[in-house]
């Protein structure tokens, strides 16, 4: 149904290390560039890594090599993520799961894995599209990955029936045509479909809908940002909640 792999993932930069150290991630291995001196802000970050993982000093052309940044911070270190599955994101009474369609640009996926945790719900289950672990994703999410159930899954079809099994409502977003998002019950278990960028959803997801939502817009603007779309439906779920 889901992704059971446990993902290896690139962290680049002291920020994203610090967030998943302090969630728990089992960090494999850090490198660090000989070319930070004894002073820099990273060392006490360093000095708590030292016990828990493998240090490992590069050499700054080995550096600029590992890193996928064009400046690359000095400090780069390989994670393991437990896999997430959709029984993970359902503990709660009414959960609100967030699905992403074809999604192309990973720093959208990052902020709406960022949204998702601000605004309660959660989690997030990816269809095609970007790799939601990929380190422009994880980057987008400025650690929430780390702290919420993010997976991959095979279909849209295996997530529809997972989701009717579990009693959640379908929701499918769409630029138009749909009921408008503040007269749509959110308040009770859902399944929300956000679609690709350019492409949005297919439409064997939009038909599988209990209900499908749109944002009303001013002409002549036609689509909204993806994370801004899934931050309005969300918190207007917890709104309603």
């Amino acid at each position: 149904q889901t992704a059971p792999t446990e993902p290896t993932v690139l962290l680049e930069g002291p920020r994203l290390i610090e967030e998943a150290l302090a969630a728990g991630v089992r960090l494999e291995l850090t490198a660090i560039s000989t070319s930070l001196a004894s002073g820099h802000p990273s060392t006490g970050l360093i000095d708590r890594l030292t016990p828990v993982t493998q240090i490992v000093p590069v050499s700054p052309n080995v550096m600029d090599a590992l890193s996928p940044v064009s400046h690359p911070s000095g400090l780069v270190a390989l994670a393991t993520l437990p896999p997430a599955q959709l029984d993970d994101m359902g503990c709660s009474p009414q959960p609100l799961v967030v699905a992403l369609s074809g999604v192309q640009d990973p720093g959208n996926i990052g902020a709406v894995i960022r949204t998702v945790e601000a605004g309660g719900a959660s989690g997030v289950i990816t269809v095609g599209g970007a790799d939601p672990y990929s380190w422009k994703a994880l980057r987008g999410s400025m650690g929430s990955t780390f702290r919420i159930p993010v997976t991959r899954a095979l279909s849209p079809e295996v997530i529809g029936r997972e989701a009717t099994t579990r009693g959640w409502k379908v929701i499918a977003a769409v630029p138009k045509g749909g009921t408008w998002l503040a007269e749509t019950n959110l308040g009770e278990p859902c399944l929300l479909w956000l679609g690709s960028e350019g492409k949005g959803l297919d439409q064997n997801i939009i038909s599988a809908a209990d209900t499908v939502l749109s944002i009303p817009m001013r002409k002549p603007v036609k689509s909204l940002n993806l994370a801004v779309t899934a931050a309005l439906i969300i918190y207007e779920a917890a709104r309603q909640r």
